[in-house]
């Protein structure tokens, strides 16, 4: 924060960095091999041999199978995501090694269900010989919390204090629970921090695990596709759930240059609002989508026409790839037709409150590896609409700009713009 001659306080012009990434997902459990993924067009659904989906309508996901485990406070498959997400980002930034005061240093994590699974495991594994014995499944088969104490994982918030407490970082912690736009409003959370001069880096991003709830949840609002989701495709049947994590280490630009970091990208501006419309249906007209990508661009000082790549929300449901053509008609104009557009969640599946975080991941990967992640599965294109879909991984030199989408539940729009950091 900046203060004024007059004693008033403004934000700081200095530039939002990003200088670590670490992700963990279905197609790959580090950043090169994310990026390859990508630009060869891998996919990362697999069948679920975890519990019963007798009557479901799909059996694949875009679920981590054979996790690894990493030492962590409760041993939940939230908890282990997280950390080796953060782990490599921190890594990959070098800031731990480098930074002298971690009390400049926060934590904003996003999610939907958290640490709920593990609960959910407790209470539908029935009854049991000793009700306080620690109690493992499929899906957790590393937690060691003793029976109730899986209910003390549930608060979200316990994810970013975790890794606060783990590396001693103090200038505060947000966790963001907007259902699959969290992982973009904790970057914008964290950026607002860097801002505001409340910190001077932050480790930002998101977590959402694979769960019978949240399955079964999308199974019931009919939802799930019975074949593999093909996003922006005349086809389109719905999505699979997938699961994952997503780091970024963002950096007061003039912090980063001081230690000698390499930076990725910059994290221009962001964009964020609600359309006031329905629990899970989107305004059909856009209108949370249009605004949320009006805000991102003015918060970057960027025009409609700077933009160069849109990594869409693309879920491969009926009407949220609608109502995305028609925000980006509005707010693009004639261009819309000529941008290219991609949604990864045909190869990773839906990842939910991880989806902000994990794609704006895959953004700056395209501008610093100069390439466009493809949308696949994809047969025939919608009526009525102009639109550049990468079907096949392009290569895209000299990519600049990109911006990345994550529309959710509960009306909640949230918009992200990246650009190339050119000093």
């Amino acid at each position: 924060m900046i203060t004024t001659a007059n004693g008033t306080a403004r934000r700081s012009q200095e530039k939002v960095v990003i200088t670590g990434l670490g992700v963990y997902c279905s197609i790959a459990r580090e950043v090169d091999g994310f990026a390859e993924a990508l630009q060869t067009g891998r996919q990362g659904f697999h069948e679920i041999d975890e519990f019963d989906l007798e009557g479901c309508r799909n059996r694949l996901a875009g679920m981590v199978k054979e996790l690894e485990e990493v030492p962590t406070r409760t041993g939940m498959r939230s908890n282990i995501l997280l950390k080796h997400a953060v782990t490599q980002a921190l890594a990959d930034s070098a800031l731990t090694d480098a930074i002298p005061d971690r009390s400049r240093v926060g934590v904003s994590v996003g999610t939907s269900v958290g640490g709920v699974g593990g609960y959910v495991d407790w209470v539908a594994g029935g009854e049991r010989e000793d009700p306080n014995a620690v109690f493992q499944t499929p899906l957790n088969p590393y937690n060691h919390l003793r029976g109730q104490e899986c209910v003390s994982n549930v608060p979200h918030t316990l994810l970013p204090y975790e890794v606060a407490k783990e590396h001693g970082f103090s200038a505060g912690t947000s966790c963001c629970v907007t259902a699959c736009s969290a992982g973009a409003n904790s970057l914008a959370i964290a950026a607002d921090f860097i801002r505001n001069g409340r910190a001077d880096a932050m480790v930002a991003g998101a977590l959402d695990t694979f769960t019978p709830l949240t399955y079964m949840g999308f199974h019931a609002l009919m939802a799930m596709t019975k074949a593999l989701p093909s996003p922006f495709d005349a086809n389109r049947s719905g999505l699979l759930v997938g699961e994952g994590a997503g780091i970024m280490i963002l950096e007061r630009e003039s912090a980063a240059l001081r230690r000698g970091a390499k930076i990725y990208a910059e994290l221009a501006g962001y964009g964020l609002s609600n359309d006031a419309f329905h629990v899970t249906q989107p305004h059909p007209g856009g209108r949370g989508a249009i605004s949320a990508m009006r805000r991102a661009l003015k918060d970057a000082g960027m025009t409609a026409d700077e933009i160069e790549y849109v990594n869409m929300h693309g879920t491969g449901t009926k009407y949220n790839d609608l109502m995305e053509l028609k925000a980006m008609r509005e707010v693009f104009g004639e261009r819309a037709g000529r941008i290219p557009i991609s949604s990864i969640k045909s190869a990773i599946g839906h990842t939910l409150g991880a989806a902000g975080s994990i794609e704006g991941i895959a953004s700056v990967l395209a501008i610093h590896q100069e390439f466009l992640p493809a949308n696949g599965n994809f047969t025939s294109p919608i009526e009525g609409f102009e639109y550049d879909l990468v079907t096949e991984p392009r290569p895209a030199p000299g990519l600049k700009t990109a911006m990345s989408n994550s529309f959710a539940f509960g009306g909640n729009c949230a918009s992200l713009v990246f650009r190339r950091y050119e000093g």
